[in-house]
C-alpha cells in the first residue's frame, strides 16, 4: 500500500494521508482507462494494473473506515 500508518503519531494525520491516496488512486485509474482507450497499453497490462489499483483502493477504504471510527471516538 502507498501509505504506512506507522509513519503517523496522530490518527488525524493518517486519515488525511489516506484520503489523499484515495484521490490519487482514482486519478491513476482514470489515466489507466485513457491509456487503454488510446491503445497505449495492452488489455492484459490494463487488467493487471487495474486489479492492482482496485486492491489498493479497497485496502485504503478499509483503513479509512477504521480510522474514521477511531477519530470519532469509537461511537
Amino acid at each position: 500500500m502507498g501509505v504506512s500508518l506507522y509513519e503517523f503519531k496522530d490518527p488525524k494525520e493518517a486519515l488525511k494521508a489516506l484520503e489523499k491516496r484515495q484521490k490519487e488512486l482514482v486519478k491513476e485509474l482514470e489515466e489507466l482507462i485513457k491509456k487503454r482507450e488510446r491503445g497505449e497499453i495492452s488489455e492484459e497490462e490494463f487488467y493487471a494494473q487495474k486489479t492492482r489499483l482496485e486492491r489498493e483502493y479497497v485496502e485504503v477504504m478499509d483503513r479509512l473506515t477504521q480510522l474514521r471510527f477511531i477519530v470519532s471516538g469509537g461511537l
